[in-house]
């Protein structure tokens, strides 16, 4: 193991230490992967709300509705949704394709989901307490391809809104915000960890009720789907957690200056290993047994700085004869030496070490093992 390798695992294991104490602070409400038996519903409702038309349906608890607001009040999303499925008001249809041609999803991908809310805590003037707010929405996925995918498959976000007034009624699973991304890897196997934030203000924008007491109401779902015809090749849905289960800003301050230090704890030891790997000379030779004398023949390249070889020797049952001292080796070139050994016993190598002093590194003692060459 080299001296790089052996700085990148004591990164990792501090890196794993980071994994330990996080979850302690936040949680995450996670959506499982892709199963095939969950369809997704979609249907484009008017100010009727168009029940009569969808009670006789059957669905399972797991199914997934996504019901767009078709004609007055409806967004640009969901009037081009509703172009490409050829959607008119009050149908309805399942895993992108109409009612009668509906087949159930085949999973192309694996979808993980997870949401996380992040709140601030702001002072009330009136009651001279702080007061917990929600500030943003986090949105976690993790792709994972069964095989490889198509170009045209994107992956597709929405955000649900239950008890939602729409014409003289009320509905839910309205889908009032919609975002659509190709930024992931499609070959098999290839895993992507994407995410997406959605502040508080575009929340509101899009007629979102982000605050605490409608916390409940909200549902995001991602759907793989294919812009060629409209199907749905893999799924995964989470309701928006709770109060309860959200970190703070404040609580999350002790965590925040943890990272920091270990990452910056990270930089450090990489920058420092990487100083020394580019730093350190290479030493390469072997051993001759040359009329009767063992002649070790070393190579020495100087890495970024100069060194200065201070002295050599060999362990036992080898001795090294004509050791070089003082020997200045610029920065980026080689120096050859042969130097003489002798041993009281027949084994196939010499272990020889090397001192050496590196400008910026200091002193250093490195090993060079000498595999034997025997020519009568």
């Amino acid at each position: 193991m080299n001296r790089f390798s052996a700085g990148i695992i004591a990164s990792f294991l501090l890196l794993n230490l980071t994994f330990i104490v996080i979850p302690q602070y936040i949680e995450n409400a996670s959506g499982e992967g892709v199963e095939s038996e969950i369809s997704v519903f979609e249907s484009f409702i008017d100010g009727s709300n168009c029940d009569e038309d969808f009670d006789s349906v059957e669905r399972l608890d797991s199914d997934v509705s996504l019901n767009w607001i078709h004609g007055e009040g409806g967004s640009l999303a969901g009037q081009q949704r509703a172009e490409k499925l050829g959607a008119g008001a009050c149908s309805l249809w399942r895993n992108g394709n109409s009612l009668e041609n509906a087949t159930a999803i085949s999973p192309l991908a694996k979808l993980t989901l997870s949401v996380d809310i992040v709140t601030t805590e702001q002072s009330d003037e009136t009651t001279t307490s702080d007061v917990t707010q929600a500030a943003g929405l986090l949105l976690e996925v993790e792709i994972e391809p069964l095989e490889d995918l198509e170009e045209s498959l994107n992956l597709r976000w929405y955000v649900t809104v239950d008890h939602t007034p729409v014409g003289n009624g009320i509905a839910d699973d309205v889908v009032l915000h919609y975002g659509w991304s190709s930024s992931f890897y499609h070959d098999a196997g290839n895993i992507t960890n994407w995410t997406q934030v959605i502040d508080s203000e575009r929340l509101a924008e899009d007629g979102i009720p982000f605050t605490i007491n409608d916390l409940w109401r909200l549902e995001v779902t991602v759907l793989l789907v294919d812009d060629l015809n409209a199907t749905v090749s893999g799924i995964a849905h989470t309701q928006v957690q709770t109060l309860d289960r959200m970190p703070t800003i404040a609580r999350m301050v002790p965590v925040i200056i943890l990272v920091i230090a270990i990452v910056a704890g990270l930089v450090i030891i990489v920058r420092q290993d990487y100083q020394r790997e580019v730093g350190l000379p290479l030493l390469t030779g072997t051993l001759r047994y040359i009329k009767k004398e063992w002649i070790a023949e070393v190579k020495v390249t100087a890495g970024k700085y100069d060194l200065t070889i201070k002295g050599a020797s060999a362990t036992l049952p080898w001795k090294m004869s004509r050791v070089p001292k003082q020997q200045l080796v610029p920065a980026g070139t080689s120096r050859n030496f042969s130097v003489k050994l002798r041993s009281t016993e027949e084994i196939n190598e010499a272990e020889t070490h090397w001192e050496v002093e590196v400008e910026e590194l200091g002193g250093w003692v490195l090993d060079l093992k000498l595999p034997v060459h025997k020519i009568e």
